[in-house]
């Protein structure tokens, strides 16, 4: 049984920072989810891990598992660098995918080594028959050169079965050995049988969209249009989690793109990697921190101080509009971790603070709802995590339909400053926040945008108040919830 092999049970709660309902590894550094998949009963999340450390070291795939996707049981770690091939303190076994046939488990990752003081990345693949020990497979790497114009960058398989056949994209960079001269390159394989692959040819080539190098692309069907999705390094517009829709010819390997667009807003929303759970909805998980190479970039934070490092989105629930915009909200799960709801409706606010008690002040939902009127303009500020001029702020501005989120007076980690346009939806503008001790999300009606940021308040940063910026406005609807 599953249940022989957890090595961990989660307590309680008692570090200041690390998240409640958001995913953490137990101690060390995480990064990329990897491996997403419902197998044999259990939602399975592999993920990047360093358990020597809370710095970036050389790469295992950590290992947990789940009924709801909020409740996590660690596992055992399920791959060690320890091969040719993959063992090196700068290298490991990156990130990847995962498949299931005939009842076997297929995880596919990029085995990464150096050889002459030149990184060498390959993609192999390791087998499992009961989802908690793992073979690498005995001919690895099925996948041993990248095609010639890949002269350094070449990683994150992402399988997936189309008709009869199984098909692979992998991120790669050409252009260069030197990563800033990379183009970005989604590549496609095809196999009959997961370990035999043949190039198929480049299903995306673009530096305006994949910047330097496109890690951790994503393809899947939805709602009756191909969505692909990757983390652009270097991008122009400083995206970091894109989506494409459209159509593909897989025999000729062609995308035609119809839609392009940014998953998540904020700082820290990258390396997204999708799945179908047991209900067969499309579910993405992302990685909630940012690289050292990004511009905004200004410190991990302090969370080594409690021995780890690394946080993973909440799960959102993927649909299409039929304009072809991704829409990412809160699996419905999310909501049975509710408690305690206090709604309040009709509530007028005013320019002075209206300061609202929690009974957990680091873990709780707000849910807003205003109308939108042109001949009266207005908007709301919300400030979180707030101790006096201390706090991070969210400016609902409805005359330049603007929403803003300022963590600058935040913490000493300068969380940063960004504005993102909105738009009402049928007269009517929706945010829901969710706040979780060192992670703020934001969506805004019902994901049509999201916002994700780090912020790491003190322990006295416990406030909680809104506030209208021009004058008294009305609310709709104030919900305020404890997430337990």
């Amino acid at each position: 049984m599953m249940e022989n092999y957890f090595t961990q049970i989660r307590s309680a709660n008692k570090e200041q920072w690390r998240p409640q309902y958001h995913f953490t590894a137990p101690g060390g550094w995480m990064n990329d989810p990897n491996g997403l998949i419902y197998y044999k009963g259990w939602y399975h999340l592999f993920y990047q891990y360093n358990p020597e450390g809370c710095d970036w070291g050389s790469m295992h795939w950590g290992h947990a598992v789940s009924k709801d996707m909020f409740h996590w049981k660690d596992l055992p770690i399920a791959l060690y660098p320890d091969q040719v091939y993959d063992k090196h303190k700068d290298g490991g076994c990156f990130s990847g995918s995962a498949v299931e046939k005939d009842g076997i488990l297929y995880c596919f990752y990029t085995s990464t080594t150096y050889k002459n003081g030149k990184m060498i990345q390959t993609q192999s693949l390791a087998l499992s028959e009961d989802g908690v020990h793992f073979t690498k497979y005995e001919n690895n790497p099925v996948i041993s050169v990248p095609p010639d114009e890949i002269e350094r960058d070449f990683r994150d398989p992402k399988v997936l079965k189309v008709g009869n056949a199984w098909y692979m994209v992998v991120g790669a960079s050409a252009g260069g050995a030197e990563e800033e001269n990379g183009e970005g390159r989604v590549l496609l394989y095809k196999s009959s049988d997961l370990f035999r692959w043949d190039f198929v040819g480049n299903l995306l080539e673009s530096k305006e969209l994949l910047g330097t190098m496109p890690e951790c692309p994503d393809l899947f069907y939805l709602d009756g249009k191909w969505v692909l999705t990757c983390s652009p390094m270097k991008q122009s517009t400083n995206i970091k989690a894109l989506y494409c829709v459209g159509e593909i010819d897989f025999e000729k390997c062609e995308f035609h793109v119809e839609r392009t667009g940014n998953m998540d807003w904020g700082f820290d929303y990258y390396a997204p990697q999708s799945f179908l759970d047991k209900h067969g909805n499309r579910i993405i998980f992302a990685w909630e921190n940012e690289w050292a190479w990004m511009p905004w970039f200004h410190g991990w934070g302090p969370t080594d101080k409690e021995n780890w490092r690394g946080t993973l989105s909440i799960p959102r629930k993927a649909k299409l509009d039929e304009e072809l915009n991704l829409i990412l909200s809160p699996v419905d799960e999310f909501y049975s971790l509710q408690k305690e709801s206090v709604v309040y409706e009709n509530c007028l606010i005013e320019k002075s603070k209206k300061t609202i008690q929690l009974n957990n002040p680091y873990c709780y939902s707000l849910h807003i709802s205003c109308a939108v009127s042109t001949e009266e303009p207005g908007g709301i500020e919300i400030g979180i995590f707030a101790k006096e001029e201390k706090c991070a702020e969210v400016c609902v501005d409805c005359s330049n339909m603007m929403l803003t989120f300022n963590g600058e007076n935040a913490d000493c980690y300068d969380s940063g400053k960004l504005s993102t346009e909105i738009s009402a939806v049928n007269g009517k503008i929706d945010i829901v926040l969710l706040v979780d001790h060192s992670i703020i999300e934001i969506y805004i009606n019902g994901g049509r945008q999201c916002i994700s940021c780090n912020v790491y308040p003190e322990k006295a940063q416990t406030g909680l108040w809104v506030r209208s910026l021009q004058k008294e406005m009305k609310l709709e609807k104030l919900e305020i919830a404890c997430a337990v």
